[in-house]
C-alpha cells in the first residue's frame, strides 16, 4: 500500500469519524471525576482502533499486518461495546442499521450514501445537536458511533480476509526474503 494509503480505507475513513466524535462526546458524557478511568477507556479503544489501522497498513510482514488489524478489530468491538452499555444504562434504543436517523447522519457527516455531497471530515457534537434535536442527541451520538464502528469492523474484516489470502497464495514477508536469500545463493553456486 502507498505511504499514507491507509487513509484510503473505508475502515480508516469510518475510525477517524468515530475517533474524532467519540474524543468529543465521552468527556461531556463521562463528566463525574470517578468517570476518569472509564472515559480513558474508550478514548484509548478508539485511538488504538484508528492507530492499528494506520499501523498495520503500512506494515510490510503480512502477521504482523494481521496482528495490527486484529487489534483495531478488538479495540473497536471494545469501545462499541461500551456504547451499548451506554444505551442500556439510559434506557435508550439501539438503532438498526437501516433507521432513517442513521441515514441522515451518515449522509450528514460521510456523504453517505450520495458521493456527490461533500462529507463533514470534522464531526462535532454541536453539529449533532442541530442536526438530531436535544431530545435525540445522547441516543443519536451513540447509535452513530456504534454504527461508525459496527461498519469500520466490516470493512477491516474484509482486509483482514484479503491478507489473509495473500499470505496464503504469496508467503509472508520473512519467507519471502528467506526465498530470495537462497535463490541468490544457488546463483552464486
Amino acid at each position: 500500500m502507498a505511504e499514507q494509503g491507509y487513509k484510503q480505507l473505508i475502515s480508516y475513513k469510518l475510525a477517524n469519524i468515530a475517533f474524532i466524535l467519540g474524543w468529543e462526546f465521552v468527556p461531556t458524557y463521562y463528566k463525574k471525576y470517578e468517570d476518569s478511568r472509564q472515559r480513558d477507556q474508550i478514548k484509548q479503544a478508539l485511538r488504538s482502533h484508528k492507530q492499528n489501522i494506520v499501523e498495520g497498513s503500512s506494515e510490510r510482514s503480512l502477521s504482523t499486518k494481521l496482528k495490527l488489524y486484529d487489534v483495531a478489530k478488538s479495540s473497536g468491538m471494545e469501545a462499541l461495546e461500551d456504547f451499548e452499555d451506554i444505551l442500556k444504562l439510559e434506557k435508550l434504543s439501539l438503532w438498526s442499521k437501516d433507521d432513517s436517523r442513521l441515514e441522515k447522519l451518515r449522509q450528514f457527516f460521510e456523504g453517505y450514501p450520495n458521493p456527490s455531497k461533500t462529507p463533514n471530515p470534522s464531526p462535532s457534537l454541536s453539529l449533532l445537536e442541530k442536526e438530531l434535536g436535544e431530545r435525540e442527541v445522547l441516543e443519536g451520538i451513540v447509535n452513530y458511533l456504534i454504527d461508525l464502528l459496527v461498519r469500520s469492523g466490516y470493512f477491516l474484516d474484509k482486509t483482514i480476509r484479503a491478507v489473509e489470502e495473500k499470505h496464503e497464495k504469496e508467503g509472508g514477508y520473512s519467507e519471502n526474503l528467506l526465498k530470495k536469500r537462497l535463490e541468490y545463493r544457488n546463483k552464486l553456486k
